[in-house]
């Protein structure tokens, strides 16, 4: 049985085809995913998309999508939402309406941590914890190969775990969430407030690395101050077996270096054990764990 994998961000939306194998990609395509235009466009441009690719399906595939936001189990609407045109739709139904077929929705880093798991960096590991620092910061859970998403569906979401609640707001109405102190937007406020300048976090990188800069030196130690932290935090909750990040900020290394002293500095142990990885599967790991939402 070949698989379909989608997965819909706040500016593209990838589609993959894949054997059983969903590393084996027959076809892919990658489109603005245009929120702008509204719900009902994003459902009939995905819907248009997957009929392209069941042409190419000698029988119905599997097909699953991962969003930037949860679903309510008892209602099956979309909340916490960052493409906000989803939020309070039951997008998982209107989709299979539009496409004829099952559809598997679950929210795009328990995508990312199951196919790290599976196929990724967390190859033989029994719970691999995924993390995606990006934008945002969310997180999955996978035991043994499956994912973990809790009575509630939101296990692993911990970047809205509060760390100070006299911090600066977040836009899920908390405050000191630590998705505020560890994504990517949030160093690059962070640099933007000591600057009144607006930089990209790799740009600010390239400043701390070449010590040039006491606010990039500022931004960066601040960062990794939290990440120690959260991920202490994090480790103490769940005690994973391997702990896998994504997303543009598991590109700087330092994460590897200053990053896990810092989670050792926190840890409620004597030494921290835990593997603390970058991805391997690269930008694709949410739609290869799309794919697999179908079944193993």
């Amino acid at each position: 049985m070949r698989r379909i994998g989608i997965d819909l961000g706040g500016t593209k939306t990838e589609l993959i085809l894949t054997e059983e194998n969903p590393l084996e990609v027959v076809a892919k395509t990658r489109v603005p995913t245009g929120q702008e235009n509204g719900y009902n466009f994003i459902v009939g441009q995905i819907a248009g998309l997957v009929k392209e690719f069941l042409k190419q399906c000698p029988s119905p595939p599997s097909i699953g999508i991962g969003i930037p936001g949860t679903l309510n189990h008892k209602t099956g609407l979309v909340r916490n939402a960052n493409t906000q045109c989803l939020i309070g739709k039951p997008f998982g139904k209107d989709l299979e309406a539009a496409i004829g077929l099952p559809v598997m929705v679950e929210n795009d880093a328990n995508c990312f941590a199951l196919s790290e798991a599976l196929f990724g960096a967390g190859q033989g590991y029994g719970r691999v914890m995924g993390i995606i620092m990006g934008t945002g910061l969310g997180g999955g859970l996978v035991e043994n190969g499956r994912l973990w998403t809790g009575s509630m569906g939101i296990a692993g979401e911990f970047g809205h775990s509060t760390i100070n609640y006299n911090g600066p707001a977040c836009w899920c109405g908390n405050k000191g969430c630590l998705e505020v102190y560890i994504s990517g937007t949030a160093a690059e406020t962070f640099y933007r407030n000591l600057t009144g300048t607006h930089r990209k976090l790799a740009e600010i990188y390239e400043d701390y690395l070449a010590r040039r800069s006491e606010p990039a030196q500022k931004t960066i130690e601040d960062l990794l101050f939290h990440f120690g932290l959260g991920m202490a935090n994090l480790i103490t909750c769940y005690d994973p077996d391997l702990l896998v990040i994504g997303g543009g900020v598991s590109k700087l290394p330092v994460l590897y270096d200053l990053g896990v002293k810092a989670v050792q500095s926190h840890i409620f142990n004597d030494e921290l054990t835990t593997p603390i990885v970058q991805n391997r599967l690269g930008d694709s790991s949410g739609v290869y764990g799309a794919a697999l939402l179908g079944g193993t």
